[in-house]
């Protein structure tokens, strides 16, 4: 425990714990991003499409989102939503201590903000929408240099 504590504070090291450095350019595992970057929420419910990320690709530290969230059987907006930002690192496992907030821009838009990637490697990115009992959540997965 002490290990995560001290990993989610000042970030983990190839020395630390024993992990070596990721070669993105070696990672066949994660998503390329593209305007309108698209995945199916685990429920059906919805359509999720990241339109944006600066930087772009994400890097390490703060990125910026925009991320369009539709009901999948007519393509409504899912307008608003309450959302969940979870970044999550597999192969350490451990999150970010940053949360990451989200600000309407339009009826399907959502501004997630900052999107934390405290280090190098493979990070997946929940995003977890709800409004009343409709939740549905997808995750982006980057390899981050």
């Amino acid at each position: 425990m002490r290990g995560l504590l001290s990993c989610l504070l000042v970030g983990c090291a190839a020395d630390h714990d024993g992990y070596e450095p990721v070669d993105c350019n070696l990672v066949t595992t994660d998503d390329t991003f593209v305007v309108g970057l698209e995945k199916p929420g685990k429920s059906g419910l919805l359509t999720f499409k990241l339109m944006s990320v600066a930087p772009a690709p994400p890097a390490r530290g703060n990125n910026t989102w925009i991320v369009d969230i539709t009901r999948t059987v007519d393509t409504t907006p899912f307008d608003g939503a309450a959302i969940r930002v979870t970044p999550y690192m597999v192969s350490h496992p451990h999150g970010t201590a940053i949360v990451a907030h989200s600000t309407p821009i339009s009826a399907a838009q959502y501004e997630l903000s900052p999107v934390n990637f405290s280090m190098e490697g493979v990070w997946e990115t929940t995003i977890r929408a709800t409004i009343g009992d409709e939740t549905d959540s997808a995750a982006y997965t980057f390899c981050i240099p």
